[in-house]
């Protein structure tokens, strides 16, 4: 099994291990789950670790029997700071969810209940979508809709087992944006 990625059918973001009665899979189980549809994986990113061998992911991807994705990002603290779900649609994946969590700070670990700021997209194929702003200060949430979104960069080809660039790049789709 590659030293950088770990595989399993159910993994716990706390103790950054499989959940109790899971355990990590062969390389070999996984590619075979994965090319199936059916089985339920996953990926998790173990190219740092702790002194006791225990991964500290940048990255963490779900695969589900029906074809969708979540991959979680986290800062180096351990704290989950987006959250994008792919939507299977007609064979290729969709960035249809992201959820991007702001705490006070990168270097300690915090639940997403404890984020100052949530902002959660949602766009549709068609170049709709909602925008929910959440900032733990203020009473109101703003909620932005909006059409004629440029979101072909959206769609993503299902990766094959084990290229998961795509798919770990938590800007994936976004147009670029103009610093000048």
């Amino acid at each position: 099994m590659p030293d950088d990625v770990l595989y399993t059918t159910r993994w716990n973001e706390l103790t950054r291990e499989p959940v109790g009665g899971h355990r990590w899979l062969s390389e070999e189980e996984a590619h075979r789950a994965f090319e199936s549809g059916k089985g339920i994986i996953e990926v998790v990113d173990a190219a740092a670790r702790d002194a006791d061998g225990t991964p500290r992911p940048r990255w963490v991807i779900g695969t589900s029997a029906n074809g969708r994705a979540r991959v979680r990002f986290f800062t180096p603290g351990g704290s989950v700071w987006r959250n994008i779900d792919y939507d299977e649609i007609d064979g290729r994946l969709w960035r249809w969810i992201s959820v991007t969590y702001t705490y006070p700070d990168l270097d300690n670990r915090y639940m997403q209940g404890q984020a100052l700021q949530i902002v959660k997209e949602k766009f549709q194929p068609d170049g709709t979508g909602t925008v929910r702003h959440d900032v733990k200060t203020e009473p109101e949430v703003d909620v932005y809709t909006m059409s004629d979104v440029p979101v072909a960069g959206f769609w993503l080809d299902r990766p094959r087992f084990g290229d998961w660039a795509a798919l770990t790049d938590p800007e994936y789709g976004l147009p670029a944006r103009d610093v000048t």
